[in-house]
């Protein structure tokens, strides 16, 4: 999307029992940091003004910018409050029950609303990892197992789906990297849905998905663009993923 045209644009309304996913394609990048002023706050475009890279401080405004505008249209209240932050540093708003999380990589950014569940979503774009093997120490077992057993070819890509899916998980939690990679498992395979295998234990979880078992999860790969890997995942049953880019 031109930056010039966000602010025109109408926001879809999330649904009661659905993930709303849209995905921001930042054409013309460097028009995007005054577009998205409306839609920010002033110490957020202090924070933007840190970053050494222009890129850097756009997907982090229009991170923000797009997540306003859904919980807007999702509230109906044109709130530009700032955002609250869990223990352990995700961002919520205060005045909703709505949750939402944030992703970017290279230019896209992605945001994830869901009225009925805690949710997660991770974007990373394909790119090539020389290190990728020795990444996967840090992973479950299963998931090592699989991806070592991989050719060099199918390795790299392979990884990345099941980085995004594991940290979908994980900001779904509000626990981020604090809940250790191979406490839970993913499938590193190619279907699109339900990838769950285990779930985060109960103590290496936040408590609103401490009890959640993988069939008390949706799960899904958003295949929106062939560049790109991106996962959502929300600690609620059987959600319907709606899907959006511009």
């Amino acid at each position: 999307m031109l930056a010039r045209l966000f602010c025109q644009w109408s926001a879809p309304e999330a649904e009661a029992g659905a993930i709303l996913c849209v995905g921001l394609h930042l054409e013309d990048m460097a028009a995007w940091a005054s577009q998205c002023v409306p839609y920010t706050t002033e110490h957020e475009r202090r924070e933007a003004s840190r970053f050494a890279q222009m890129a850097d401080a756009v997907r982090h405004l229009a991170g923000r910018a797009l997540a306003r505008r859904m919980l807007c249209a999702a509230t109906g209240q044109n709130n530009i409050a700032p955002f609250a932050r869990s223990p352990y540093g995700k961002p919520f708003c205060p005045q909703t029950n709505t949750d939402f999380s944030i992703s970017h990589s290279a230019d896209m950014v992605w945001v994830a609303l869901c009225r009925t569940a805690t949710v997660g979503i991770d974007v990373e774009q394909l790119r090539a990892l020389p290190d990728a093997a020795d990444l996967t120490d840090q992973l479950h077992p299963q998931e090592r197992q699989a991806l070592r057993a991989l050719p060099d070819n199918e390795l790299e890509r392979t990884f990345l789906r099941c980085w995004t899916r594991k940290e979908a998980v994980l900001k779904a939690c509000g626990t981020g990297l604090n809940t250790p990679l191979h406490s839970f498992c993913v499938n590193t395979g190619q279907q699109q849905d339900n990838w769950i295998l285990s779930a985060p234990v109960a103590d290496a979880c936040a408590p609103q998905c401490a009890a959640a078992s993988p069939d008390q999860w949706t799960s899904h790969d958003i295949a929106a663009n062939a560049a790109y890997q991106c996962s959502v995942a929300a600690c609620g049953p059987r959600l319907e993923v709606i899907v959006r880019v511009m």
